[in-house]
Parts: structure tokens; C-alpha cells; sequence
């Protein structure tokens, strides 16, 4: 590659230039490499190999090749001649050039087509990206395909390919051929996607140990609610399943339906997946099934369920688990109430901190808390308020004063964990991705989520664990320095002390009752039972009464560093790639790959050894053609069966949805009248496919390319008296729905009037 006096990169010929003394023509001799250089008397099976063998030859020397004429007698080929794509002058089309024409008017019947630069150009020059030197690799496919399981999409993927390889002209495509293969594969999977995404499943629940997995779908055979859950799902259930939020996310994908995850609190206090579901509607059925297929997997439901005020949750909630305090988000509650009560009193910051002292604080009970609701309401004359009243009648589902007695109902007072959840997901994918995307999507969100549990695992066991025992040490600060025993009295085996907080003002003593025999504590802030952390006022006794460790029953496996035994990297695959041809394939690609990445970072400050290493990797080239079988390569179609693992045909049994609509969506867009339907339907201009020459659609969604042009052209011709007669017969609706509307205005009038 040379560079020309304006500095622009010029492409030379891969061999030596000849020029005949006598007739001055000029000849490039290739300089390739012996194996795959045509040789006199060489013999193939069959035509096509012979063609393959030439297109190597071709690729190496710099030129593409193509099939040109053939001699043929008695339907045997005699002889066929193979030659440069650019060879010879593509025959002149006696077309006037100077008259334009306007492809994009479907108005006419006649078939305009687009003319387009001929390559034939009796040109010796050779470029880089030639059609037939241009194209994906198998290695570029998967990379596109495995880097938008990151939200990574195909010009971003093109951009990291061109900059490991080196420059443009090392990828051997295009951007457009990697957006056109993104765009292809995705056509691909439509056809078959909520199919493709239950066969994925169902392998995982038949080679993953206690993987579950259920799906619904209506009459039609369209998919309803999909759930799935592995077993390290499971174990942090066990551990970590004291409160539960879920909710459906505005994170959609290409069909709406909801993304509804199940979140809980790990011993690190970070946000864990304990399963996640694909819903097509919200309705009260639709959350039954889910709650119903949640307790068969895990065995029992959640003793808090966190969630919004959504009615079909709450009476799915009341008919399927009974046993669980459903308890309603906080903060959705209070963000509400600027617009229910009104701008000028919320502006009240006194208002606001009065009423928050009352609704986000754990420490008040119940009979206080309603005093002081009382006052408030009283102090700015919301008594008779119909909002706060409704949510005053249902206090005991948001208000934690009420759930006090709740096993650690604290964890999660709003489903915001929820919505730090899909923020997190929201990362690995986009709202018009396809569920195969979307699998991937969340397989690659929960790796990355349980490779940040098995780090925190690790900081906290080989660290010191600042973070993870701040709660601790801030309650312990708490009990030295603003807690103190105004007295203490003997009940029984028990001695109750009164444990004075100063940061409480609205409570006068705490009482701690402990008995030493046993080590058993219990205090009335019930922060223990809330959280399952010991209080302030509880460290303030263990000081007076010199106990220097922890009783070991209030510390809670939850929060302990082997809370749950660390998963294998990886473990959310899980599948006996054994039994997939392509599979094993891709295994023994990425052993190949990481392999050499690991002799690289060897050798990478030995500079001849890593000469030495790429001169073997160059002369393996030889080894690799002499063993490539000249066989046809894969068509497109087939390779998108191989990459979402749709290899076994089979009629698509499960649907996608088709215009589903979801909580916030909106209202539908007004009804049209037919007058204004007829109006912008005439004159509508459509595509026109270059298969069947139908319109309406393209030649990659074309069902029926047996259809002629000259059938097209006979067909339309009988056609074209119908369509006048459809549209004098839509301009005559439209003009009696006009003469009907006039007469509706009229005699609106005249009412008016009289």
C-alpha cells in the first residue's frame, strides 16, 4: 500500500509487472504462494470446485473472480471459462440518458429501474474490498452476535474490529456489511423468535441441575408469560428471600411485553435476581399464573411482598399468596403528592417536613403515628381531603409504623430496589431488541451482577470490611455516644433497662429487655426484627454490662460472608455443549482464542520469540488451505440457524404478541372517520418487490418469487380498471360521510338557534 502526492492510499497489485517490447500491454504476474496456483492437467470433481479453487487463487493475488461462458454438447459442459469480475464492458443499454427518471413513482405501471455503475470496466486495477473479496468471517459473525449480548450494536462492533485488526482495509467489509448482517439476523429470528427463545429454556431446564422455567400462551398459540429461574436463584432465595419487590419495568422490548424481575436485598445490601418473567398484559390472571409458577419453583412465597399500586398485582397478590404481608411502595405513594394535594401546599416545606417525620421514620408506633396524621390534617385543612383520606384507610399496607412486628419488613420500604433493578438491565439492552436478544441481554446482566457478588465476597474476605460492618459500627457509635440507662428493674429472669436516645425525641425511654443466661435481648424498636441488625440501644446494655461479643443467635447467616456458596463463573450458561456440533465448535474456538491471547501476553516483552511465535502462526497458513475441503460454503440462512441454535426445522409453535399495550401506555390514538381513512389511503405510494413485482413489501420478505415480470405486467393491466372503480367507489363514500357531516352541522345549528 503506497501513498500518492495528495496523500491518499493507493492499493498496488499482489505480484510483478510485465510489458511486452512489441505490443506495449502491460501483465501482472501474481506472486502467491505455490499451493494454490493454477497448474496445467490439475482435475476436480465437479465444476464448482474447480471455481472455488480459482476464487482462492483470485483472493490471494488481488482480483475477484467470476463465471463467464461455457461451451456445452449434448448437456455436458465441454469447456467453461472463469475470469476477472472486472473483465470485458457490460453491453450498452440503448437507454436516453438524458431523459430522468423517477424511480421512487409507483404511479405507473411500467417497471422503472434504477441504473447503477457498471464494475465491468476492462480495468487490470485491483482494490481491497472487491465483492468477492468483501464479507464477514465466521470470527466477525460471532463477535457481532456475542457483543450485542452487551448492548453493543453492529457499527460499534465494526469499529472495534478495524481497530484491533489494524485499519479499514484489515476487517474485509464493510460497516454497511456488518449492519446488513445484524439486520438479516434479526429477520431471521422474527420469524421464529418466542419459539426459539422456550427451545432455549427448555434445553437449560433438561441440562441444568433444578432449572425452572414455565410459559403460557392463549388459543392462538401466541405467547402470554414466560418465568424462569435457575438454582443459584434458588439459594439466594433461601438466604436472602425475607422481602421481595417486583414490578413490571418500563424496560420493553420489540413486542411491549413487560420485563418483570424478582429482587432482593444480598448480605452486601446490593440488589439480587431471584428470578425474572416475560409478561404479555397486566391483568389480575396474568399476575396469578406468575405468582403460582413462583411458589412451585422456590417452594413458598415471600413472608413481605413489595410492590406498587397496582390493583391486578394487589389481587393477584390476596388470591394466590394469602400468607404475605403485601406491602405498597412508599415512594411512588408520596411522589403523587404534589399533584393530589396541590403545588402550594407541598411548596410548604414545613408541611413536607411534617409529614415525612411521620411516614419515612420506623421508630413511632402506630397510635402515634395516627395523632400525629390527625394534627396535620387538621393544621392545614386537609381533613376532608379524598386522596389522604383513601390513603389513611389503607395505612396499615405503606406506613412502616404497622409493620413493626414484620420480619425484616424494613429491608425494602419502597419498590425502588425495583427500579434500581431496571436500571441496571436497562444497561444490557434496548427497548426494540427481540427476545433472543433479550435472553442474551439478561444472561450477560446476571453474570455481571454475580461476578460483583463473588467480588464482594472476596473484598470481604481478604479485607478489612469497612463497608459491609458500617451499620454495625455506626449502632455501636450510636450506644457510647447518645444512648443512655436511666434506670433498670428484675422482671422475672429478665432485667428490663430503660435505655434513653437522644436522636428520639419523640419516645421517652426504649426499653431493652435481657437475660444473660441465655443471651437473649429484645428491644421495643424492633430494629432487630425489622432489619436483623442489633440497635443502638441494645450495644449501650451489652456495654454496661462489659460483654464483649456478639450473641451469636442475632447474627444472622444473611449477613454473613458465607451467606451463599460462590457459583462458577459461566454458571448461567450451564450446557452440555457436547451435544451441539456448533457448540462444540465455538468451545474449542475460544480455547484457540484465549490460548494464543495467553502466549501473546507471555511473550510480549520477548520481541523474538514473538516473531518467532507469529512466523509459526504464518506458515500454519499453508497446512490450513492444503486441509480446507473445497466445499461450497454455508448460505446465510443457514448460518443464522447455526448462531441461535434453530438448526432443527420445525413449524414455529409459539407466537409473538402483535400491538400489546401496557400499564402508562396511554390512550390509543382517536378513531378516524372514513372520510379522512379514504383521503390519506388515496395516492398512498408503496414499495415494489424485485421478485414477485408486487407491492407493498421487499425482496428479502417476498413469499411467492416464482412470479414473472410478465405475469406482473398482465396482472396489473386487468387490475388497473378495478382500481378506478375502487376509487370512484371510495371518493363517492367520501363524499356522502362530507354531505352527512354538512347535515349533522346543520341541524346542530338550528338547535342552537332554537
Amino acid at each position: 500500500m503506497e501513498n500518492d502526492d495528495q496523500g491518499f492510499q493507493t492499493y498496488q497489485p499482489v505480484g510483478k509487472l510485465h510489458l511486452s517490447p512489441n505490443s506495449g500491454k502491460k501483465t501482472y504476474l501474481p506472486e502467491v504462494d505455490e499451493s494454490i496456483k493454477p497448474r496445467d492437467k490439475m482435475t476436480f470433481d465437479i465444476v464448482n470446485n474447480a471455481f472455488l479453487f480459482y476464487q482462492k487463487y483470485a483472493m490471494a493475488s488481488g482480483f475477484t473472480a467470476r463465471k463467464s461462458s461455457q461451451y456445452t454438447h449434448n448437456g455436458v459442459i465441454k469447456s467453461k471459462w472463469f475470469v476477472c469480475s472486472k473483465e470485458g464492458t457490460k453491453p450498452f443499454n440503448a437507454i436516453d440518458t438524458s431523459k430522468k427518471i423517477d424511480t421512487s413513482n409507483n404511479g405507473s405501471k411500467r417497471k422503472s429501474v434504477r441504473r447503477v455503475p457498471s464494475i465491468r470496466t476492462g480495468c487490470k486495477a485491483h482494490r481491497h474490498l472487491l465483492p468477492s473479496n468483501r464479507g464477514m468471517n465466521y470470527m466477525q459473525e460471532q463477535a457481532v452476535n456475542a457483543l450485542s449480548a452487551l448492548n453493543i450494536g453492529p457499527v460499534k462492533a465494526f469499529n472495534i474490529m478495524r481497530t484491533l485488526y489494524g485499519g479499514f482495509d484489515k476487517v474485509g467489509a464493510t460497516k454497511n456489511d456488518y449492519k446488513n448482517f445484524k439486520r438479516d439476523l434479526n429477520s431471521y429470528i422474527s420469524e421464529f423468535d418466542a419459539d426459539i427463545m422456550i427451545k432455549r429454556l427448555l434445553r437449560k431446564k433438561e441440562y441444568m441441575p433444578n432449572f425452572s422455567m414455565e410459559y403460557i400462551t392463549d388459543e392462538n398459540g401466541v405467547l402470554r408469560g414466560l418465568f424462569w429461574a435457575d438454582e443459584d436463584a434458588k439459594r439466594n432465595f433461601s438466604v436472602f428471600g425475607d422481602v421481595v419487590s417486583f414490578d413490571a419495568t418500563y424496560r420493553r422490548n420489540k413486542y411491549n411485553m413487560m420485563f418483570v424481575p424478582f429482587t432482593d436485598i444480598d448480605n452486601h445490601n446490593r440488589n439480587v435476581t431471584l428470578g425474572a418473567a416475560i409478561i404479555g398484559n397486566e391483568t389480575a390472571e396474568t399476575y396469578s399464573w406468575l405468582l403460582n409458577v413462583f411458589r412451585q419453583a422456590f417452594g413458598r412465597a415471600p413472608p413481605v411482598i413489595v410492590t406498587d399500586q397496582d390493583p391486578a398485582m394487589k389481587k393477584a397478590i390476596e388470591d394466590t399468596w394469602p400468607e404475605s404481608r403485601h406491602r405498597l411502595c412508599m415512594w411512588h405513594i408520596m411522589d403523587k403528592l404534589s399533584a393530589k394535594v396541590g403545588a402550594s401546599i407541598c411548596n410548604n416545606t414545613y408541611f413536607k417536613k411534617r409529614l415525612c417525620a411521620i411516614v419515612w421514620t420506623d421508630s413511632i408506633i402506630p397510635v402515634k403515628f395516627e395523632s400525629e396524621w390527625a394534627t396535620i390534617m387538621n393544621d392545614f385543612n386537609l381533613v376532608d381531603h379524598e386522596w389522604l383520606q383513601s390513603l389513611y384507610q389503607i395505612r396499615d399496607t405503606w406506613i412502616p409504623a404497622y409493620y413493626r412486628e414484620e420480619v425484616m419488613s424494613g429491608l425494602m420500604r419502597t419498590s425502588s430496589r425495583s427500579e434500581s433493578e431496571n436500571h441496571f438491565f436497562g444497561q444490557f439492552c434496548n427497548p426494540g431488541c427481540t427476545l433472543v436478544e433479550f435472553l442474551g441481554h439478561f444472561d450477560s446482566a446476571i453474570e455481571a451482577q454475580r461476578h460483583e457478588h463473588r467480588k464482594n465476597d472476596h473484598d470481604t474476605r481478604n479485607t478489612n470490611a469497612e463497608i459491609w460492618a458500617e451499620d454495625f459500627q455506626l449502632e455501636i457509635q450510636n450506644g457510647i455516644h447518645r444512648c443512655a440507662i436511666g434506670k433498670w428493674e428484675d422482671i422475672g429472669d429478665f432485667v428490663k433497662f430503660f435505655v434513653k436516645d437522644w436522636e428520639q425525641p419523640c419516645t421517652t425511654f426504649f426499653e431493652v429487655m435481657m437475660r444473660e443466661a441465655d443471651m437473649t435481648v429484645y428491644c421495643t424498636c424492633k430494629r432487630f426484627e425489622q432489619f436483623g441488625l442489633l440497635c443502638s440501644h441494645i450495644f449501650c446494655v451489652l456495654r454496661m454490662l462489659d460483654i464483649r461479643e456478639f450473641p451469636q443467635r442475632y447474627i444472622l447467616r444473611r449477613w454473613t460472608r458465607e451467606a451463599v456458596p460462590n457459583s462458577a463463573p459461566g454458571a448461567i450458561l450451564g450446557i452440555n455443549e457436547t451435544e451441539d456440533r456448533y457448540n462444540e465448535v465455538n468451545r474449542v474456538v475460544r480455547e484457540i482464542t484465549y490460548s494464543t491471547e495467553s502466549v501473546i501476553n507471555k511473550l510480549v516483552t520477548n520481541f523474538d520469540a514473538l516473531c518467532s511465535f507469529r512466523d509459526h502462526v504464518v506458515n500454519y497458513f499453508k497446512t490450513a488451505d492444503e486441509s480446507v475441503v473445497n466445499a461450497p460454503p454455508k448460505s446465510r440462512r443457514e448460518r443464522f440457524a447455526e448462531i441461535t441454535g434453530n438448526t432443527k426445522p420445525s413449524e414455529a409453535t409459539v407466537r409473538v404478541p402483535i400491538g400489546t399495550r401496557f400499564k402508562g401506555m396511554g390512550k390509543p390514538k382517536r378513531m378516524k372517520s372514513k372520510r379522512e381513512i379514504a383521503v390519506s389511503q388515496l395516492g398512498k405510494k408503496s414499495r415494489q418487490c424485485q421478485n414477485c413485482f408486487r407491492y407493498g413489501h421487499n425482496r428479502r420478505s417476498c413469499k411467492n418469487p416464482t412470479r414473472t415480470k410478465e405475469q406482473a405486467m398482465a396482472e396489473d393491466h386487468g387490475e388497473e380498471a378495478d382500481e378506478v372503480d375502487e376509487e370512484e367507489d371510495e371518493w363517492e363514500e367520501v363524499e356522502e360521510d362530507m354531505d352527512e357531516q354538512d347535515e349533522d352541522a346543520l341541524d346542530e345549528e338550528d338547535g342552537e338557534e332554537e
